[in-house]
């Protein structure tokens, strides 16, 4: 048995990641995510994860951070995006997970700052998943931007995963576990997508409302 503390939660984790990459949900551009598994307990994925390790990650390559991105357990380097993911996840009772992807079917709406309308059942009733004004990577000012998205939704975001867009960058998903936010990240990569083939299929087709 490890001594890794919250090892099962580790392992989950190592399943998602390596989901990620292999459903295309992310590419060696970027990406991270982090779990709230105690109150100013979080584990987060380490700086590089895709890039330099193709989302293969153990159970040990999590780290144990506190609201403050002290690191209590783990050798890496926490992720330049670390903040933006504790501003969710220490401010929302019922967000538990967050994941910051570059989904394929996604990457042409958040290359070119378009909202993904909802399309599916499976998005039903949580409006369009829309984009931030375009804020520098990995600087403070994006992580707040990031918040202010959730925060103007509190709401529903309390209630049900959400999505958004970082123009240029890639998207964020939240839920109240690891594996709904993972939903919620497959979910808008499916509404992507139908998206792309009514454009090409029948291009004169409305969209529904954004509600």
């Amino acid at each position: 048995m490890s001594n890794l503390s919250y090892y099962e939660m580790r392992k989950e984790m190592s399943v998602i990641c390596r989901l990620m990459w292999e459903r295309r949900l992310t590419n060696a551009a970027g990406g991270n995510f982090a779990v709230r598994v105690d109150e100013n307990r979080i584990l987060i994925s380490p700086s590089m994860m895709a890039e330099h390790r193709h989302c293969m990650l153990g159970p040990e390559d999590f780290m144990l951070i506190d609201y403050d991105e002290n690191i209590l357990e783990g050798t890496g380097k926490l992720s330049r995006e670390g903040k933006m993911h504790v501003l969710l996840l220490q401010n929302f009772k019922n967000i538990g997970a967050t994941i910051h992807a570059h989904p394929f079917y996604c990457m042409p709406f958040v290359a070119f700052s378009q909202p993904i309308p909802n399309v599916t059942e499976a998005t039903m009733g949580r409006g369009y998943v829309e984009c931030i004004p375009w804020t520098k990577a990995y600087s403070e000012d994006l992580a707040n931007q990031v918040y202010g998205y959730f925060d103007a939704r509190r709401e529903m975001a309390e209630r049900k995963p959400l999505g958004m867009i970082m123009p240029k960058h890639g998207v964020v998903v939240s839920g109240p576990t690891i594996q709904g936010a993972y939903s919620m990240l497959e979910r808008i990569e499916a509404d992507a997508f139908c998206n792309l083939a009514k454009a090409v299929l029948w291009p004169d087709m409305p969209l529904p409302p954004n509600d």
